[in-house]
C-alpha cells in the first residue's frame, strides 16, 4: 500500500479561483501594448505555462519581457481578483491536522503568489511555496516539485502532485508523485487528456483520497 506524507498543490486553478485575475492581467497588457483582443478560451489553454510562452502565442512576437512585466504589475495591483474556491480554507486546515506536509508549488511571479494566499487566508496553511523565481526550470520540468520536497523533507515516492493543468500533471509524473488532477479549475475536464493517476472534482475530495493513507503508516 502506498503511504504519503507530503502534498503539493498548484495555485491558479487548484487553491484559488484566479480566473478574473489572470484574464483581466492579460486583457489589460494587451489592449495598454496596442495587441488585438484575444478570448478568454485562448487565455484558458495556456494557464500554466510560463508567462513569457503565453505572450509569445497570444502576440506572434519575441520579445515579451515588457508585457510580461506588465502582467505581473497588474496583478500585483490587484490581488483582491483572487478566491479561494470554497471549501479550500477548510481543507487544507484538516490536511494540516493530519500532520501532512503541505506545499504549492507555482509559475507565477513570488509577489503575486504570496499576497493572493495571505490575502485569501491559505497561507498559514502552507509549509513551502516555490515560484517562478525560485527555479531555473519552470514545470513540466520536476524541479520545481523537487525543490518543494526537499524542503519538506520529503521524497516523491511519498508525495501527491494535485493540479488542474497538463503541466501540472506532467510535473508531478516527471518528478515522480502520485497525480491528482482537479476538474473545476482552467482546462475543466481536459485535464483527463493527461492521464492523471486520480480525478476530483472539488478540493475536499483530496481528503478521502490521502488520508486515509497516511493515517495508516502512522
Amino acid at each position: 500500500m502506498q503511504t504519503f506524507e507530503a502534498i503539493l498543490f498548484d495555485v491558479d486553478g487548484t487553491l484559488l479561483d484566479t480566473s478574473e485575475f489572470i484574464f483581466q492581467a492579460f486583457e489589460y497588457t494587451l489592449e495598454r501594448a496596442g495587441f488585438p483582443e484575444k478570448s478568454r478560451e485562448e487565455m484558458a489553454r495556456l494557464v500554466g505555462k510560463p508567462l513569457n510562452l503565453c505572450y509569445e502565442v497570444l502576440t506572434g512576437v519575441e520579445d515579451v519581457l515588457e508585457l510580461s512585466d506588465m502582467h505581473r504589475a497588474f496583478q500585483v495591483e490587484h490581488t483582491d481578483l483572487a478566491q479561494a474556491y470554497p471549501g479550500t480554507r477548510d481543507t487544507l486546515e484538516t490536511l494540516k491536522k493530519s500532520g501532512l506536509r503541505i506545499g504549492a508549488v507555482t509559475t507565477r511571479a513570488r509577489t503575486s503568489t504570496l499576497a493572493t494566499l495571505s490575502l485569501t487566508g491559505l497561507a498559514t496553511y502552507l509549509d513551502h511555496v516555490v515560484a517562478f523565481e525560485d527555479v531555473e526550470n519552470l514545470k513540466p520540468h520536476p524541479e520545481p516539485i523537487l525543490k518543494t520536497l526537499a524542503f519538506l523533507n520529503s521524497h516523491p515516492d511519498a508525495a501527491v502532485m494535485v493540479g488542474d493543468t497538463d503541466v501540472d500533471i506532467a510535473a508531478g509524473r516527471n518528478a515522480g508523485t502520485l497525480t491528482v488532477g482537479v476538474t473545476y479549475g482552467f482546462h475543466g475536464l481536459e485535464i483527463l487528456k493527461s492521464c492523471p493517476d486520480h480525478i476530483i472534482d472539488d478540493i475536499a475530495a483530496i481528503l478521502p483520497l490521502v488520508l486515509p493513507l497516511f493515517e495508516h503508516q502512522r
